[in-house]
């Protein structure tokens, strides 16, 4: 890894690992139609953003999770430049201690009973039709699924994958109940037409997602036959499943399907259960601590982070802040490490969270962030956080963050941390004010 970029594409995320010839994009999706600064459409952000990096011969793509704050540009690049990407990473759907798959379940019945402009149907369901879309506009043969104990290398360093565990996943209650309910419905012996049709295949449909996820694992990977041929089945099984949408809506049991999935508290599970099921890696330790000593947590919460807290450093270069940098992803252990810089996708969006404080107190690191408009910290004091921080990867050694070259005129384009965030193509220091 030799330079890190953080786009700015206001409430979202977009995160990108550069090599020599390489790069490896860490999600890329907004929840804001606009970038506030300039009010320049997201769309325009994407297309700047697959135009910077073009000029690489090998750009991966690592998604963390199916929200689409982080993927719906994504899929806008894939959109308009297919074969963009050499690799997709996707995360393989846990599954419980039973071996349901209770994430892609909750999406099957959410794709098929609401309708396509609803929230949920919108941000929550992209799980089930990933491997129909990579094929289309990635080709199946650059799919890889991610899951705990995987590896995969990215400019001469090798990652590892700590979250999600395929098996035996923590699931809570509520996204528990809410299946056991949805599953009740189409239980009885005596279901007939589209309802019966509609278990049968999802059943089906579920079975050839899993044997999927597990034939294009990094590191389990199966021969390419036989990924070919899992491939056309699921696709098989899924146009069978679509042919049933428009007749499912008359079953006695849509309206109760409805009700269970739109639930307040059920949205909630469903969606913190998808955060908490978010990628998290790090690159594997070969010696002592370096430079390459990297944690990228997606949107994982405080419970994923103490689930996997064995296998972490004691010290990183760069943790990557989960959540956008809001309450709900910080972690009470992240103080107990020693962490050179921390990266801060946040903007402004009115159901977004605001960048938690706790981050500003963190004075031993170097906060890097896309924006400060949901900043509390810099709304009360009126300055940037890292005013009173030491940096220590400048050139002269340790000094105040304002003594970095990127601050001060004339300003150069790579600073010593090599960390920089990026607004239309136009550099930012880690100085947001």
């Amino acid at each position: 890894m030799k330079w890190i970029e953080l786009q700015n594409v206001e409430y979202g995320e977009c995160i990108v690992l550069g090599g020599k010839s390489s790069i490896l994009m860490n999600d890329c999706g907004s929840m804001s139609q606009k970038l506030r600064l300039g009010d320049i459409p997201i769309d325009d952000c994407f297309e700047s953003i697959a135009v910077r990096y073009e000029a690489y011969p090998e750009r991966y793509f690592l998604l963390s999770h199916y929200h689409r704050d982080h993927l719906s540009g994504f899929m806008k690049i894939l959109q308009k430049y297919p074969g963009y990407f050499s690799r997709v990473l996707i995360p393989s759907t846990p599954c419980d201690a039973a071996g349901r798959a209770l994430l892609l379940d909750f999406a099957i019945y959410a794709h098929m009973f609401l309708p396509y402009q609803s929230d949920c149907s919108q941000v929550n369901t992209s799980c089930m039709r990933i491997f129909k879309i990579l094929n289309e506009k990635a080709g199946s043969e650059r799919i890889f699924t991610l899951e705990r104990g995987d590896r995969f290398r990215f400019d001469e360093v090798h990652y590892e994958v700590l979250w999600p565990k395929r098996e035996d996943y923590p699931f809570g209650p509520e996204l528990e109940g809410a299946i056991e309910g949805l599953e009740l419905l189409f239980a009885s012996p005596y279901l007939r037409g589209p309802a019966a049709q509609f278990s049968a295949a999802k059943n089906r449909f579920t079975k050839l997602y899993l044997q999927c996820c597990r034939a294009f694992s990094v590191s389990g990977r199966a021969l390419p036959e036989t990924r070919r041929e899992l491939l056309t089945s699921l696709l098989q099984a899924q146009s069978e499943l679509e042919a049933l949408r428009e007749p499912l809506s008359g079953t006695p049991q849509a309206h109760d399907v409805q009700d269970i999935l739109t639930a307040p508290l059920v949205l909630d599970a469903y969606t913190t259960t998808t955060n908490a099921a978010s990628v998290i890696y790090q690159n594997v330790r070969t010696r002592q601590a370096s430079l390459d000593d990297l944690l990228m947590t997606g949107d994982c919460t405080p419970e994923s982070i103490a689930a996997v807290w064995d296998d972490l450093f004691d010290s990183y270069y760069v943790l990557k802040a989960p959540h956008h940098g809001t309450a709900a992803g910080h972690s009470n252990l992240f103080p107990e490490m020693g962490i050179s810089h921390i990266l801060i996708s946040n903007g402004d969006y009115h159901a977004g969270g605001c960048i938690s404080e706790e981050y500003a107190a963190m004075q031993d690191s170097i906060k890097h962030c896309t924006g400060n408009l949901r900043c509390r910290w810099f709304s009360a004091s009126g300055s940037c956080c890292n005013r009173l921080t030491y940096c220590y990867d400048q050139s002269t050694g340790a000094a105040l963050a304002i003594k970095c070259p990127a601050v001060q005129p004339p300003r150069r384009e790579s600073p010593g941390c090599r960390i920089q965030s990026i607004h239309m193509g136009k550099s930012f220091p880690c100085l947001c004010d």
